[in-house]
């Protein structure tokens, strides 16, 4: 028969066993269970475990991963964006390999490639055309370009479309290996924030929403711009037009500044509306790109302030700060790396945009009589492009937005509750400037938008006065 103190000693022996099972269940449930014959280890193999205790996972991300990896969950980064790269492949954008696997660990480039081949014999052909452009410009942009309606647009939009068409494809060939680095990172980060009590933000309806809203915007644009530039049907030879004729005005009218250093034929006429419409949409997928990034992240930072928000308004709750600095430091970091990759891509987005913007509206100041079409186009096109440049910026602002919401929190905390976690998250907070830039030259905030409102503004005085002074 036990003695009292025995019994006692056995029961605190039993409850350190308990403990102790709990704590070490994590690393048991994967080895073999080879127990000694010691009175411990029996205790230990016969110990029933409670799975309805909540364990923490003591485990390492990329072990955990091996379980319940996010990228097998079609709401991750990498299995949202996969498809609309997919499409974007076709056009020499990205040429990566795995890019709608289920594991981001797929990813793979390769310079020996079919795909990059592709890409690179498309960047030819638009090196080819740049060339021929700026050749146009230099000898067409004078003082005679300013005194004329279109003179100047005629003379250098050439030049920069196929321009920003060649540096975009280039700048995506440069991010390829990048970019697989990026998601690799990005990865850890989502199975660090998925172990909190969060729902992961739904990403991939909000990127097909984005997407089909803005390529189907910009395929009308485009249609209205070649039937602009179709023969018109009023005139009466228009009516036995073949093809090859309407290829003929097509090209004659929409690329004039080629024609001027190569005679036409058919060949050249299909090669003209081909490559044009690869440069079209390398030029609206470049916008397209930024703002699927800036979703991705700005929807995490929501997802996580969302969780902060709901936690703290629930009375006598205990909050690891030091958990929630730790996934906004992640955040931060995630944002610092895509930011150096994608901000070149950024900056050339933001130059075309200010660029085509001041000379649309330059030419409708500056307007002549135009058919109806003409005026449909011009204007549809100028609000379109005027609404792309906004959205770009309002959707990667989000992610400097979104990542000052848990300030408020921290600035009302009592300081009974204030700890030294919290301090050091305020900190983080305030003097981290988390938003992407365009290589450093800027920083993409709601503050920049007027910003670019007020150098439009300037940009087309001066190009207005300069215009008017020239036609004395």
């Amino acid at each position: 028969m036990l003695s009292p103190k025995g019994s006692y000693s056995n029961t605190r022996r039993s409850v350190d066993y308990k403990s102790a099972c709990r704590k070490a269940w994590p690393f048991l449930v994967t080895e073999d269970n080879n127990m000694s014959n010691s009175r411990d280890d029996r205790a230990l193999h016969h110990y029933t475990v409670n799975r309805s205790i909540p364990v923490k996972n003591f485990l390492a991300p990329e072990v955990s991963s091996k379980r319940n990896s996010p990228d097998e969950n079609n709401e991750s980064f990498h299995q949202a964006i996969g498809s609309i790269l997919a499409v974007a492949q076709l056009f020499g954008v990205l040429p990566l390999y795995g890019i709608r696997a289920p594991s981001s660990q797929k990813l793979s480039f390769k310079l020996n490639s079919l795909k990059t081949f592709y890409s690179i014999t498309l960047m030819i052909a638009l090196i080819f055309m740049a060339v021929i452009s700026i050749i146009h410009m230099v000898r067409t942009l004078n003082s005679y370009a300013f005194q004329i309606h279109g003179g100047i647009a005629a003379a250098t939009a050439g030049a920069v479309f196929y321009g920003n068409s060649l540096f975009g494809l280039g700048l995506f060939m440069w991010l390829s290996p990048r970019w697989i680095s990026i998601q690799q990172q990005w990865k850890s980060m989502e199975l660090q924030l998925d172990r909190c009590k969060q729902s992961r933000p739904r990403l991939c309806w909000k990127f097909r929403v984005i997407t089909i809203t803005i390529m189907t915007l910009a395929l009308i644009e485009h249609v209205l711009s070649i039937l602009v530039n179709l023969p018109d049907n009023r005139e009466p030879e228009s009516s036995n037009n073949t093809w090859k004729d309407s290829l003929r005005i097509y090209s004659q009218k929409s690329h004039a500044f080629i024609l001027s250093s190569l005679n036409y034929n058919v060949a050249l006429g299909i090669f003209l509306f081909t490559i044009s419409k690869i440069a079209t949409f390398t030029w609206n997928f470049t916008d397209v790109f930024v703002m699927l990034v800036s979703t991705g992240l700005a929807e995490r930072y929501k997802s996580l302030n969302k969780y902060l928000l709901k936690t703290s308004s629930i009375k006598n709750s205990t909050i690891d700060w030091g958990e929630f600095r730790e996934n906004y430091a992640t955040l931060s970091s995630l944002v610092k790396r895509t930011d150096s990759g994608m901000s070149p891509v950024i900056l050339l987005s933001f130059v075309n945009n200010l660029y085509f913007i001041c000379l649309q509206l330059l030419n409708g100041l500056s307007t002549e009589d135009m058919s109806m079409l003409n005026t449909v186009y011009f204007f549809f096109s100028f609000a379109f492009l005027l609404s792309r440049t906004i959205a770009v910026t309002l959707f990667t602002a989000r992610i400097n937005d979104q990542s000052k919401v848990a300030l408020p929190i921290l600035y009302n905390s009592t300081a009974a509750n204030y700890t030294v976690e919290m301090q050091r998250l305020q900190f983080q907070l305030t003097t981290d400037e988390v938003a992407l830039t365009g290589l450093k030259f800027f920083y993409i905030t709601r503050n920049f938008m007027l910003a670019v409102a007020g150098a439009i503004v300037t940009y087309e005085v001066v190009l207005l006065q300069f215009n008017v002074a020239m036609k004395k």
